[in-house]
């Protein structure tokens, strides 16, 4: 188990069946930090993990896509006055804006915490290239062979990889490892998350939001 699964399993998993994992210390701590409408988001998204944590797989995935979705885009410069941040699902909801990788961590770590498998779901660093510039998206994997759907702010529809011929793949990433991109369906390990700054300090900063 790498280290962000472990942490997931600390500070994610349900207290007891049917919880959302989430506090009242927690929404008190958001509501005094960003006010009583951050507290209200985020009480939206503990209704959507126990809504959410019986319906099948497939219906997780649209779920969770739309939900966050729903969050207005604005870049990190304007929400928190540097040139990159990942936000946690939290700072993501109480700020009501994300950039485009906080949509893809809050998607998966909202699956992760409704049962899907770590193998199934990475989060993906790519070229929009109609944007031409970076982007990142989650993908999910329903067999290790299959070719991955994109859960992507850019578009609502969940599609194939492969019909995504405006995305190109660079590397990706979950808790347990890390893969440079071979084509749209497939990548070549090389390593763990480990590696990743951001996706670290990420780790640090949900882990003192849970245990609140």
């Amino acid at each position: 188990m790498g280290f962000a699964s472990a942490l997931l399993v600390v500070f994610l998993l349900p207290a007891e069946a049917g919880s959302s994992g989430l506090s009242a210390s927690l929404f008190s701590w958001v509501r005094d930090a960003y006010g009583a409408e951050a507290r209200e988001r985020v009480e939206a998204w503990s209704r959507l993990l126990a809504r959410a944590a019986d319906l099948p797989e497939w219906r997780q995935l649209e779920t969770v896509n739309d939900f966050f979705n729903r969050v207005p885009y604005l870049s990190d410069s304007q929400i928190w006055g540097r040139e990159d941040y990942w936000a946690t699902p939290v700072e993501m909801l109480a700020q009501d804006a994300a950039d485009c990788e906080d949509y893809a961590i809050a998607k998966y770590y909202t699956l992760r915490q409704l049962g899907v498998a770590e193998d199934k779901l990475r989060i993906a660093y790519v070229k929009a290239l109609n944007l031409d510039q970076a982007h990142m998206v989650l993908t999910y994997y329903p067999t290790p062979d299959a070719v991955p759907l994109v859960l992507d702010n850019l578009q609502g529809r969940i599609e194939r990889a492969t019909e995504r011929t405006d995305l190109k793949p660079v590397y990706s990433f979950n808790g347990d490892g890390l893969w440079l991109a071979v084509s749209r369906a497939e990548g070549r390990r090389v390593g763990d998350a480990g590696r990743i700054k951001l996706w670290q300090n990420l780790l640090t900063k949900l882990g003192l939001e849970m245990s609140r």
